[in-house]
């Protein structure tokens, strides 16, 4: 396929949308702007934000239908995902070209990756039980320490209000049945997803076997808010359990969390708050060669303060640490902890925006790394902000990096190794094309060193790799009356320095546009247009660009009644994420739900 082919979608949902605002201009702004707070540990509008930050909210989830986050997240500027197979695969997320264990994952301001891998276990947190995403682009490792190289995604569990009730069922046999009660201050969502599925692999992969691969998967969320004194108590909890299916194989996993937080105003100007939290993880995996089972435990804690500084600028400052040990049954067992303090600043003067923070931390294993990060922003009009920034961040070796014994001698840890480490630096341009309508175009350079791989004597692990990742994102999101739209275009170059080629599974361009129609009535028609550029999987088999389309709608019945409808990959195109993994053909499923 010829480089003018690959790039023709993005062109053509450019062309198309660029058309959309010219009617949509006479329109009025109706949605308040939102508050974000992972990109400096602080509220602040998003607007404010001098970092690349995008938000997914509950009406943007329930809108969508997505039946998994993979569907939410390939929208997004900057977001690459890889599935092995249907639902339940094991899923990878690539945050600007940087490996998928290089974003930092929060559920509820809890880390939730595995000690083992360093990755997270994005097919299992079903969307019914999130009310927030906030995806926050390049380097936060002066805030939040280890692992942020590419950016945070922090995800909220879901506050429900009333009473509702979603029944679900679609193609290959997927059966979904969600309730939640709530008062807004407490509430409780349990959610159940049963999928007969398709073959994982076709004959392409290496353990092909053409039996219908299923998933089941229940998850329980909860919270609460209490005022308690000057402040307000939060406590939230989380749960999924079930088993996942592949070729020649299966997975038995449970995962649980909780987190109890604390924050108080001092007095006018000073405000502080605290927290707990602790994560469980355990996986069981049963295939011809024999059984494994990978167990993550994490406790973590933290402190920090808030105060004004003048009219227009704030301190943050604070500490934090965390506890984790980790299981690989029969290969190793091992703990570490990490204590790190951070502070930053941010504010304004006259015109120009900035952002100062520095963070260092500890770690029991390999020591020491001191982070920084740095941003402006320069307001050219009322419409129009430049934006720039710098900032290192660094990862800590998994246990599997470090200890793992390997397979006869070959492919073995190494406790020596040191941490991954980068420079990032972005350019921005921000402006408002009219009420209602927002626009950002990214620039961005990521230079990471001492990348860890299996490529020492007989493959054990090392420093060894570089990696330069250069791109441009841009992003046109529209919230005017009765229309939604969100286009977001990127180009990447994810470069190896060391073999010169591209790192795998991710597109050098991709782009996807979703647009919704609020009905007079309260029914509603989406449409979503997502395409995905050449990549490169393991050996540097080419993986073909792909376009996909998808539709949604709902239509209320009355009574608290709707009947809810998505059609995934309309056009029914064949297409791999991963070389010998099959996906989703043309789909079709139907939602009833109500809602008291």
């Amino acid at each position: 396929m010829s480089h003018s082919r690959q790039v023709g979608p993005i062109r053509s949902v450019l062309a198309g949308f660029l058309l959309f605002p010219v009617f949509a201009l006479q329109a009025a702004d109706s949605v308040g702007e939102p508050l974000v707070v992972t990109a400096t540990r602080g509220e602040q509008a998003l607007s404010d934000s001098l970092a690349a930050v995008s938000v997914i909210d509950r009406e943007r989830i329930e809108r969508s239908q997505a039946p998994d986050l993979i569907e939410l997240l390939r929208l997004e500027a900057g977001v690459d995902v890889a599935r092995t197979g249907g639902p339940g695969g094991q899923t990878s997320v690539f945050l600007r070209g940087t490996n998928s264990n290089h974003v930092l994952v929060l559920i509820d301001g809890v880390r939730a990756s595995a000690s083992g891998t360093g990755g997270f276990a994005w097919e299992l947190l079903d969307p019914a039980i999130i009310e927030r995403i906030e995806i926050v682009r390049g380097p936060r490792a002066a805030r939040w320490g280890s692992d942020a190289i590419g950016g945070v995604i922090q995800i909220f569990t879901r506050r429900a209000e009333g009473v509702t009730v979603r029944a679900g069922y679609g193609r290959y046999r997927d059966r979904s049945l969600v309730a939640s009660a709530g008062t807004g201050s407490a509430g409780l969502t349990a959610a159940a997803r049963r999928v007969g599925g398709f073959s994982s692999q076709n004959e392409r992969g290496f353990a092909f076997d053409p039996d219908d691969d299923g998933f089941q998967n229940f998850s329980l969320a909860g919270s609460a808010s209490q005022a308690l004194g000057r402040g307000v108590l939060d406590i939230s909890a989380r749960l999924a359990q079930g088993e996942t299916e592949f070729d020649q194989g299966e997975s038995d996993f449970l995962n649980y969390a909780a987190s109890l937080s604390y924050r108080s105003d001092l007095d006018a100007d000073w405000r502080w708050q605290a927290s707990l939290g602790a994560h469980r993880d355990r996986l069981e995996t049963e295939t011809p060669f024999g059984e494994s089972e990978a167990i993550t435990r994490r406790t973590q804690a933290g402190a920090q303060v808030e105060t004004t500084l003048g009219a227009s600028s704030r301190l943050l400052f604070g500490a934090d640490g965390w506890q984790e040990s980790g299981v690989s049954r029969g290969q190793w067992a091992e703990s570490r902890y990490n204590i790190g303090a951070w502070a930053g600043v941010d504010g304004s003067i006259e015109a120009f925006d900035y952002e100062f923070s520095l963070r260092g931390d500890r770690d029991e294993l390999f020591g020491s790394a001191l982070t920084g990060n740095v941003a402006g922003g320069w307001r050219l009009s009322d419409d129009f902000r430049l934006l720039g920034s710098l900032g290192r961040g660094f990862r800590a070796p998994t246990f599997n990096q470090l200890f793992s014994p390997g397979f006869f001698g070959s492919f073995a840890g190494n406790p020596d190794l040191d941490p991954e480490t980068s420079w990032a630096t972005e350019l921005g341009l921000q402006w408002r094309l009219g009420s209602g309508q927002r626009a950002r175009l990214s620039l961005f350079e990521n230079r990471i060193d001492d990348l860890i791989d299996f490529a020492g004597v007989d493959f054990q692990a090392i420093n060894i790799r570089e990696a330069r990742i250069r791109g441009i994102e841009f992003h046109y999101g529209l919230i005017l009356d009765a229309w939604r739209g969100d286009l977001q275009l990127t180009w990447q170059d994810p470069e190896d320095r060391d073999s010169g080629q591209d790192l795998l599974r991710r597109a050098r361009e991709k782009g996807s546009l979703a647009l919704d129609r609020v009905l007079a009535n309260g029914a509603w028609l989406g449409a979503e247009l997502v395409h995905a550029g050449t990549r490169f999987d393991v050996g540097q088999a080419r993986l073909p660009s792909y376009t996909l389309v998808n539709l949604r709608a709902g239509w209320p019945l009355g009574q608290g009644l709707s009947l809810e409808g998505r059609v995934e990959n309309l056009t029914d195109r064949d297409y791999e994420q991963l070389v010998g993994f099959n996906t989703h053909r043309r789909s079709l499923f139907l939602a009833l739900s109500w809602a008291q």
